[in-house]
């Protein structure tokens, strides 16, 4: 396709033959004439997307981003987000020789999981709690950086460690969000603060930034985290030159005796208890996924789950709950709602809709669709004309035993009854991180497949016995969570375990890279992710993925090696050894004749089979290129991690021990026994020599670690503590 914008040599052109003309004009005409031309020739200049002026990426220009192969202009390179690049000159055939092109350290440990934006030679891209970092692209030199001040105490009520999914870059500003929910505009050119804006209505409430801005038309769109802290969800539009709010569109009512901020609401609160808890805010929140087609002009944002998570207690009269777990198609010159598609109503599960969504044109049953593709965390993978809203197709991507399928007339799943949990502890598949959660995908339209990292694994979900009261810190669940196969801290009254996993197949968590046929609803052929040891870290096992016209898929894992596979077959063709953990989306860029592959690596957590655990898990931002060698690595540590013994345990009385169970399942097992964090049985010594200064004086605030001195009192610290200690124990002798 040619490219419509001018070339430098077409510029010459009109202007040479502009001079000519103007040269043969009379004298007394010329003045009036040279300022028609020099308007004219500004408007040819200014036309022309790659002007002086640094970050200048426009809507035309994304338009137009396959006649650009060598930038890579949003978060998934363009509006259709399909993290697909039309570069092939690393392909199959020279891959082996893909090795170091540069780093750039960043002395901070945490989980790095943002996909770098590339244009005219700058990298631009962002880490934890909302650091921007401009590198030279071609040797990954710093040319600016931008940290926001965050007070530590913002960690103490909020999940996940403060990641960051990413920039956006537009028309000379680079805009990101902070943890602490404010949005930022910041010269592209020096990183100087132009704009600042507080996107949080309520800060009594646990609201967080994870997720990327994103544009569309002159409007910068951003959401928010912190379903399980008391948040309400909501999607706020801001001008990007000036920081004005243009429009806010709230995700759930709130209590419809106080009224309703847009008619969406009026409409979604038929759906919802007159007696929810309205008070905890009910979530949906709109933490990451987010399109725009600009044709459509529609803006596809997908929301959150629903707080608490047992529905039973945040709608006890039933109903689907909307708009948790959506696509929300929205006019975004009004911020008004064209047409939804819930995903999983009535939410039990914690399976969020807020995965990313790839735009397509696919030909389906004679007919060519434009489409909107997303694999959510309830296990389908939805096909759904983007236009309309019709759903075409949903079919399951992983085990799934909590629906059947999904009703193609009525949009809805059909639940077996497996996923009711109200009564009695069941195993439900997928787990609460889903069988794909907020990793990219990626589609490559050579191939026709779409390309999915997943989880298979099973998790007990139970419902939470004491009264459900609404905490202001920590998390607000209702549901007590565990995995099958550890059973060292199961409540006492459960049932036996063989009972609960009775019939179901092996829940531990498996890792697969599966590509996806969308038009025949089928997998074409899937990578199994295999580590040296087991790992419990159900949502840490894969990383996110990006495809390329060579033919080739990239991954990054928890083990810290980049790998490459034939997008056609599945072979891999090639691994490198990074030395870092690796979960965020690789991308790839052009500077004059070289092809890079750039990654951000990094991930928090303690992990014996991480790459953190071995080399430490500070990040860094790698690139790769042909014909270079290993990627340097940090030296090992030492990890000698001796395991609590258990002397002294007899002395622990019984009712103190049952106390701390209690209080870890409502406190701790949100995190610690899903996968979310680390985990703590076998309890190692060194946790517990710092573990009242961890739990109660926030020694690791800004790893993610909060605080609980204003929820838990020293007793019942320690409570917990001798409970780690005998549920330890019993771990070690089975």
């Amino acid at each position: 396709m040619k490219n419509s914008l001018p070339t430098l040599q077409e510029k010459r052109t009109v202007l040479k033959n502009t001079l000519m003309k103007l040269l043969m004009i009379p004298k007394v005409r010329r003045p009036i004439c040279n300022i028609c031309i020099l308007l004219i020739l500004i408007g040819i200049v200014g036309c022309n997307p790659k002007n002086k002026t640094i970050g200048n990426i426009t809507e035309e220009r994304i338009l137009n981003a396959d006649n650009e192969p060598e930038s890579w202009l949003t978060g998934g390179r363009d509006y259709k987000q399909t993290y697909y690049s039309p570069l092939n000159d690393i392909n199959k055939k020279n891959i082996d020789h893909l090795g170091f092109g540069w780093q750039y350290d960043i002395d901070f440990e945490t989980a790095f999981q943002a996909t770098p934006i590339v244009v005219d030679g700058i990298l631009f891209t962002s880490g934890n709690k909302g650091n921007v970092y401009a590198l030279n692209a071609v040797n990954g030199e710093l040319l600016w950086s931008f940290k926001p001040e965050i007070a530590a105490e913002v960690f103490d009520n909020h999940c996940c460690a403060g990641p960051n999914r990413g920039v956006a870059v537009w028309k000379g500003l680079v805009h990101v969000a902070s943890v602490d929910g404010y949005l930022y505009a910041l010269d592209a050119g020096t990183g100087e603060q132009v704009w600042r804006v507080d996107t949080i209505v309520d800060r009594t409430k646990g609201y967080s930034s994870t997720g990327a801005p994103y544009i569309a038309k002159d409007l910068v769109i951003i959401g928010n985290s912190g379903g399980e802290y008391n948040a309400r969800g909501y999607i706020s539009a801001y001008n990007s030159k000036s920081g004005e709010l243009a429009w806010r569109f709230y995700t759930v009512p709130g209590d419809p005796k106080k009224g309703f901020e847009h008619p969406e609401l009026e409409m979604a609160a038929k759906t919802w208890d007159p007696n929810s808890v309205w008070e905890n805010g009910l979530g949906g929140t709109a933490w990451d996924g987010m399109a725009y087609d600009p044709e459509l002009n529609i803006l596809y944002v997908g929301t959150g789950n629903g707080a608490p998570w047992s529905r039973h207690l945040r709608s006890p009269a039933g109903g689907d709950n909307l708009f948790l777990n959506c696509i929300l198609a929205i006019n975004p010159d009004n911020g008004q709602l064209l047409w939804h598609y819930q995903t999983t109503p009535a939410d039990n599960w914690d399976y969020t809709t807020t995965q990313k969504m790839i735009l397509a044109e696919l030909t389906i049953d004679g007919r060519d669709r434009k489409v909107i593709m997303q694999a959510p965390k309830n296990g389908f993978f939805y096909v759904i004309d983007r236009k309309t809203g019709e759903l075409i197709s949903a079919d399951p991507y992983v085990y799934i035993n909590w629906a059947s399928h999904v009703d193609l007339k009525t949009g809805k799943p059909v639940e077996t009854g497996k996923g009711d949990y109200r009564q009695t502890p069941k195993l439900i598949f997928p787990s609460s991180q889903g069988g794909h959660n907020w990793n990219p995908m990626a589609f490559n339209p050579e191939t026709g497949l779409v390309y999915i990292p997943t989880t298979e694994a099973g998790q007990i979900y139970s419902a939470q016995k004491t009264p459900f009261k609404v905490k202001e810190k920590g998390w607000n669940t209702g549901a007590i969570l565990r995995s099958a196969y550890d059973n060292g801290s199961f409540p006492e009254d459960w049932p036996p375990i063989e009972e609960i996993i009775k019939g179901e197949p092996d829940s531990s968590p498996r890792s697969f890279l599966k590509a996806w046929d969308p038009i025949k609803r089928k997998v074409v052929w899937e990578a199994k992710i295999t580590y040296p040891k087991k790992t419990l870290r159900l949502d840490r096992r894969y990383g996110s993925v990006m495809t390329t016209k060579g033919n080739l898929v990239f991954q990054g894992g928890i083990d810290g090696f980049l790998k490459i596979y034939d997008a056609s077959t599945g072979e891999l063709l090639h691994d490198i050894d990074v030395g870092t953990s690796i979960i965020a989306a690789p991308m790839t860029y052009k500077v004059g004749n070289e092809q890079f592959v750039a990654l951000m690596a990094g991930v928090s957590g303690d992990q014996e089979t991480n790459a953190d655990y071995l080399y430490g898990n500070k990040g860094r931002i790698v690139a790769f290129k042909i014909g270079r060698g290993d990627v340097p690595k940090r030296p090992l540590l030492d990890r000698q991690d001796e395991l609590v013994g258990r002397s002294g345990i007899e002395d622990y009385s019984k009712a103190d021990i049952k106390l701390g169970h209690e209080l870890f399942d409502m406190n701790c097992a949100g995190c610690h026994d899903t996968g979310r964090a680390p985990k703590l049985m076998p309890l190692k010594v060194r946790v517990e020599q710092e573990f009242e200064n961890i739990l109660m004086n926030g020694s690791r605030l800004t790893k993610g670690m909060p605080s609980f001195k204003d929820v838990l009192s020293k007793e019942q610290a320690d409570a917990i503590l001798e409970f780690l200690k005998v549920s330890s124990a019993a771990t070690e002798t089975k």
